[in-house]
């Protein structure tokens, strides 16, 4: 009986073995690069912008421009840590898409300048 018992324990632990495995391939490329790509990309898309903010539309929220289009960013008050932008300031910002029932913008977590 203790025979089979071992052989029990040792058949479950390796059948269990997979079960620790993990892909550790590429992800999906999906991260969005444009302005009009992030217009129309779905919620929760990683974004990486690069481009002008060339309109303050209060409350956190600013129009960005490359040279694909426009789109709507929001940026949190904390992120700006004494950085002075104006609209021929190139900015890189990074964030995801926030499919909202007004309609998309982009929710920017980090923000930094670009030297040309």
């Amino acid at each position: 009986m203790s025979k089979k018992l071992t052989g029990l324990i040792v058949l479950s632990a390796v059948l269990t073995l997979p079960a620790f495995a993990a892909y550790n391939g590429p992800g999906p490329a999906t991260q969005v690069k444009t302005a009009s790509d992030a217009a129309k990309a779905k919620d929760d898309t990683p974004v990486e912008l690069t481009g002008y903010l060339v309109q303050s539309l209060g409350d956190e929220k600013y129009l960005f421009r490359d040279e694909s289009g426009d789109v709507e960013v929001e940026i949190d008050n904390a992120l700006w840590r004494n950085i002075e932008v104006s609209d021929d300031t190139k900015v890189k910002l990074v964030g995801e898409v926030d499919d909202e029932w007004q309609g998309i913008e982009i929710e920017i977590d980090s923000m930094r300048l670009v030297s040309e």
